[in-house]
């Protein structure tokens, strides 16, 4: 062969490249999110998270048949923490050492000699409505609760508007400790005073924070 021949003779085109797969395709990537979710769900500790934290707390029903002095009963308010302060009720009236923030007169409760600048108002009684009934109830030192005191912590009203700050409920095993005949209210600061008869006060025996 003449080496003209040689030198014309066509070069062959190189092979396309390899087109690497990926190691996960996508119906795999799917296949193991899947497995993984399985067990998250599986897993104790995070189920107790979500019933912790997400799931919506179970429906209390107030049972009004414990309504009664010692009675001791399980209910639930509904709150934002700017009711620490702006809830109230007169009366001179006290009970187990709790009183409203105002007295008969409407004038300031005065202050305890040596008693703390902030110390979530344990013995201040200020009215609520129970959820989902409705019913008026007065309570003494919820915020001094542990988890209702972190809550205030955690998001302190002063400087926000009301409607800004976040809901949440409170379900409290309380003790009816008595009755007001008759009490003078408000529930806003500033508000006017309005009369509610046969008023019950509770004290909480313990309290939890739900849904926040």
């Amino acid at each position: 062969m003449a080496a003209a021949d040689v030198a014309k003779k066509p070069i062959p085109p190189r092979p396309p490249p390899v087109e690497m797969k990926p190691i996960l395709a996508g119906r795999l990537w799917i296949v193991v999110a899947l497995l993984g979710a399985l067990g998250l769900i599986a897993n104790p500790r995070f189920n107790e998270w979500v019933m912790i934290n997400l799931a919506p707390p179970e429906e209390v029903r107030t049972d009004f048949s414990k309504w009664k002095v010692n009675g001791e009963t399980e209910l639930r308010v509904t709150l934002i923490t700017a009711d620490s302060t702006r809830l109230d009720c007169a009366h001179a009236q006290t009970f187990e050492g709790a009183h409203c923030r105002f007295g008969g007169d409407k004038a300031p409760w005065p202050k305890a000699e040596n008693a703390p600048v902030d110390d979530n108002s344990p013995d201040i009684i200020q009215p609520y409505r129970t959820s989902p009934d409705n019913a008026l109830l007065l309570v003494a030192g919820l915020w001094a609760q542990p988890d209702v005191a972190m809550r205030l912590h955690r998001e302190p009203p002063t400087g926000v508007q009301a409607k800004r700050l976040g809901r949440f409920d409170v379900t409290c095993r309380v003790r009816f400790v008595g009755r007001f005949d008759e009490v003078q209210l408000r529930w806003d600061t500033g508000a006017q005073w309005q009369a509610e008869q046969a008023a019950w006060v509770a004290k909480p025996m313990s309290c939890t924070v739900n849904n926040s």
